[in-house]
């Protein structure tokens, strides 16, 4: 009985062991400690027309990945209708390349108060004429009032 025991025993310890390292295993694939998440958002009440916002700035550090969201009006609500009427989200580096990315294609279609529609846009170094280098997030007022 006592060798019964001592083999649970071990045989416990053993699949706790296989345990951590399918944990630690599939914990491969979560961000990392040295890895940075940031996560903003902003009203925008108030911008002059014409005034630019610099949103997020990593420099030097670039950015790997963002999904913008805005609600703006727009002559049409209706995916891939038309792009954001007063807002542009600029991309890229500050002083070097810095590119639209809110778009008509961005346009989801989606609007649950008249005159108002959403708009997504997930941004990638090098895809879609965003530069290969992202450090900074600039969003201008491209209307005629703040």
């Amino acid at each position: 009985m006592a060798r019964s025991g001592r083999t649970t025993t071990i045989g416990l310890l053993i699949a706790l062991a296989a345990v951590i390292v399918v944990s630690l295993a599939q914990g491969a694939t979560a961000i990392r400690p040295n890895q940075e998440v940031i996560s903003e958002s902003a009203l925008l009440t108030g911008l002059g027309a014409g005034a630019a916002f610099p949103f997020i700035d990593t420099t030097p550090r670039p950015i790997v990945r963002a999904h913008i969201a805005v609600t703006d009006p727009t002559t049409t609500c209706a995916a891939g209708g038309t792009a954001p009427a007063n807002i542009q989200v600029l991309v890229g580096q500050a002083g070097v390349s810095l590119v639209n990315v809110m778009t008509a294609s961005t346009n989801t279609g989606i609007s649950t108060t008249p005159g108002q529609c959403v708009f997504h846009v997930t941004v990638r170094p090098g895809v879609g004429g965003v530069a290969e280098k992202i450090t900074d997030i600039v969003i201008v007022n491209a209307g005629a009032a703040p």
